[in-house]
Order: C-alpha cells, then structure tokens, then sequence
C-alpha cells in the first residue's frame, strides 16, 4: 500500500523499565499532543515502560510510542489536524462526532501515514485502554490484546459524551474513558504498581469545576441515567485521582510531568502552530524526566 508520506518504521527500546513502573496517561483532545511530546522525549532516550494505562487521547497518542515510531505524531500535528476531518463542527453535523473517528483512526494511518500495527504486537508490554460502560457507568479496561488494527477499544475511549456518538465494541455500548478515570491511577495502583509516571495535560493547580447541566446530561442520556450521573460526579473524581497523585509523588512513589507555562488550549484546538509548540514543551520535559528513569 501506497502512503502519503514516507512510512517511518517502528524500532524496539534500547531499554526496558523494571516492572513494577507504570506510565498513567490523562486524555484531553489535542491538549494530549502535549503527551505524544513527551512520548517523544522518551523514544530518544529508547526506553519503554512495562505498563501502561491511558483514556482517551492519552491512549490514542501512546500506540505511535509504543509502536516505536519517533516523529509520527509530530506528523499528525504538521499535516492533519488543521484538516476539517480531523475535527470540526462540520464533523458534528455529519457524523455526530466532533473528531472525524474514521479519519483520525482509519484513514490517517491506513492512507497517510503508517502505523507500525506488527512492531505494536511485538512489545511486551500491559497496555491498558479504559473506556465508559453506558449501562453500568464504570469503566471497562481493555488490554492490549483487545486492540484491533482497527482501533475499536481505542476509538470508544475518545469518543467524547454529547460530541461524539457511543461505539459499541464487544457487547459494551462505549464512550469517552476520561469520564469515569479521568486519570488511571487508581487503576495502576489497584494493579500492583509500585512507582507512576504520570502524564498531565493541565497545568499544577488546575481544578475541575462541577458541571451544571444536569438536565441536559438526564435529557440526551435518558437510556443511559449512569452516564448522565458520572459526568455529574466527574469533577470529583477528577480531584481524588489529582490528590493521589500528588500525595504519591510526595512519598516518593510518582512523578507527575504536565504543561509547565500556562496553557490556552482547549481540547478541539486545531491550531497547528500552537499545538507544535505544545508538543515541543511535552518533549522538552519529558527529556528532563527520561534522564531520570
């Protein structure tokens, strides 16, 4: 198959981090390319981590890493998210999706640009995607070996209530796993972990505000009543997850890498201009952590 753009093919780590150590990945739309720069940072430095836990686009921006391909999601940015497929209230017209899930998932790494799908499988690595459950309003994790080449588990994870429609993958009626574990460390803790690097993409001392739309959230899901109360709770459990972080990273046990200079961007920018230079603080970053790993 022919592609836009030179296929970059993917290369196994120069080093394996002990087990036992954990990358928890926060979502956040394009603000995650924050993220695919600090995935960056520790492709330079070739090292892989044994687990790894992500929502939304945390999860999405870590298979280039994890398919070691450096520069891929850079790419993405240069090329493709100024594209109106990429995401647009055009997209939420016609497909009822804010980001063009065919586009992004499907066309770009099918047409444009390569997705090393076989140096993916070869990692052997924990990889955890976690998506929201409409039915019981709890997240669903699935591994690594659930992820398709055509990114199902992945694509429910983004898949963002009110903009974007639910995906129903392997009996689960799915959406946006930023809703109920707006930042998987309980999960990883839950899992054994005994040191976190954690992936932010809010700047320290940001607070998640509740949400007043109730009635909107009872209205649009009144066949899923759990999604409408967990956005409700979302706030909540965005600051208990915060507060563990934080309280691991006091005790020696995380550390958190997140947006150092005050960050303007919303989780549908698609400014390209400023989402390189987000992309190249998360590089910048991540490059003073991996040293450290």
């Amino acid at each position: 198959m022919g592609y836009t753009h030179d296929p970059i093919k993917g290369r196994m780590p120069v080093r394996s981090l002990p087990e036992g150590t954990a990358l928890v990945l926060e979502g956040g739309g394009t603000r995650g390319f924050y993220s695919a720069g600090v995935f960056e940072a520790f492709m330079d430095a070739g090292i892989m981590f044994p687990y790894i836990i992500g929502v939304s686009a945390g999860a999405a921006n870590a298979l280039s890493y994890i398919s070691g391909q450096p520069g891929r999601n850079r790419q993405i940015v240069e090329h493709y998210v100024a594209d109106r497929r990429y995401v647009s209230r055009r997209n939420l017209l016609r497909y009822r999706s804010l980001f063009g899930m065919d586009f992004v998932f499907h066309e770009i790494p099918e047409k444009h640009l390569f997705w090393d799908w076989e140096m993916f499988e070869r990692q052997d690595i924990r990889f955890l995607t976690g998506a929201l459950d409409c039915q019981t309003g709890r997240t669903v994790w699935f591994e690594k070996g659930d992820i398709t080449p055509r990114l199902e588990a992945v694509m429910a994870s983004c898949s963002i209530p009110l903009l974007s429609p639910v995906v129903r993958y392997k009996g689960y009626d799915l959406l946006d796993g930023g809703v109920a574990d707006p930042i998987p460390i309980e999960k990883s803790v839950a899992d054994g972990n005994s040191f976190h690097v954690v992936v932010l993409t809010r700047n320290k001392g940001y607070r998640k505000e509740a949400s007043s739309h109730r009635r909107l959230f009872n209205l649009i899901f009144r066949k899923y009543p759990k999604v409408a109360e967990a956005m409700m709770n979302r706030h909540e459990v965005y600051t208990r997850q915060q507060a563990l972080c934080e309280r691991l990273e006091k005790e020696g046990k995380a550390m958190i890498i997140r947006p150092l200079r005050p960050l303007k961007i919303g989780r549908s920018e698609s400014d390209a201009g400023k989402l390189l230079a987000l992309y190249d603080e998360g590089h910048e970053e991540g490059a003073a952590v991996a040293g450290r790993l």
